[in-house]
């Protein structure tokens, strides 16, 4: 599978190439990238594609796997050391690994062969994840090397790194694109797992370098799409960071199935997704603040032809990268 996910049209301006890496601080309940939390590869097993060879019981030195009853194999999570022998060995694609190890040069090589499709749209890379400023010196020397490409840069970040991270990058990037949730942190921790006093603070910090922001909100029904959460983010965009743009992301149940991939439960499953309502009126609410307003992200065409290819490309699994 592709380590990048190309013809991404609302990870910024353009056509874009987005590189996503392993690793994040925050654990939000919606998360649509979980096999992308920890910072080393997860195991991410599909038992439907399962024939019950038992090629990964034997290939395991961990003694991980069994067959069920079923005749379906069985992953002991506890005794996985994640190693890969059992991926190896399954011949029916029931199994993978959610990253793979990339060198910043390769990666930049790769990146390079759709100098034209940025050239002919105005687009560029978008750094993803995850939290691609987790690690900061392989995202600077990512970064580094497409600028002297001529390649648009961004990053898209959820800010809950030391503000050092921001300062290792800052040179490098043309556009950041900062997802806030929430602005109470009672709420921030109950629903993502840490509080968000960093994610503020580094906000403000990173509209005082005068670089380009667009604020992302991941709109998610009865946590953060109230009058009074949204109207507070919405505020605090404009008034505080004094940012023009503001994309709303509207809660989508894509990413629910990796759940089962990875042993993991899922919370949300019966949230609403793309709540018309919920959507408008939010849009009103930032639009009453002076703020210009994406749903879904921004787009190269009109929304329908962009939403269109934003379904098409998020079916895509992502391979997540992580350092040599």
């Amino acid at each position: 599978m592709s380590a990048v996910q190309r013809f991404c049209v609302h990870d910024g301006p353009g056509i874009r190439t987005t590189v996503f890496l392993l690793g994040c601080p925050l654990r939000c309940r919606w998360c649509q990238n979980p096999e992308a939390l920890d910072r080393a590869p997860t195991l991410m097993f599909n038992v439907e594609k399962c024939v019950g060879c038992g090629a990964c019981v034997e290939a395991c030195p961990e003694k991980a796997n069994s067959l069920g009853q079923d005749g379906k194999a069985r992953v002991d999570r506890s005794r996985c050391t994640v190693q890969g022998s059992c991926v190896a060995a399954c011949c029916y694609k029931a199994r993978e690994l959610s990253g793979k190890p990339r060198s910043v040069g390769s990666l930049v090589e790769e990146i390079g062969k759709d100098l034209v499709a940025f050239r002919n749209s105005g687009g560029g890379v978008t750094l993803s994840g995850g939290e691609p400023l987790l690690n900061p010196d392989f995202a600077g020397e990512f970064l580094l090397g497409c600028r002297r490409q001529g390649i648009h840069t961004a990053v898209e970040t959820c800010g809950a790194v030391p503000w050092g991270n921001f300062e290792r990058v800052l040179p490098q990037v043309d556009l950041f694109l900062y997802d806030i949730k929430l602005i109470d942190n009672e709420k921030h921790e109950l629903w993502t797992g840490a509080p968000n006093r960093l994610v503020l603070e580094n906000a403000a910090r990173l509209a005082e370098t005068g670089k380009r922001m667009f604020i992302r909100v991941p709109l998610v029904p009865g946590v953060n799409d109230s009058e009074a959460d949204f109207g507070a983010i919405a505020a605090f965009a404009a008034d505080g960071l004094k940012v023009g743009e503001l994309h709303i992301l509207p809660f989508h149940q894509i990413g629910s199935s990796k759940y089962d991939l990875l042993g993991r439960e899922y919370l949300l499953r019966d949230a609403v997704e793309d709540n018309a309502e919920g959507i408008a009126r939010c849009r009103r609410i930032a639009e009453d603040h002076g703020l210009r307003v994406s749903v879904g992200g921004t787009g190269f065409r009109g929304e329908a032809d962009s939403r269109r290819i934003s379904q098409d490309t998020s079916k895509t699994r992502k391979t997540f990268l992580y350092d040599l």
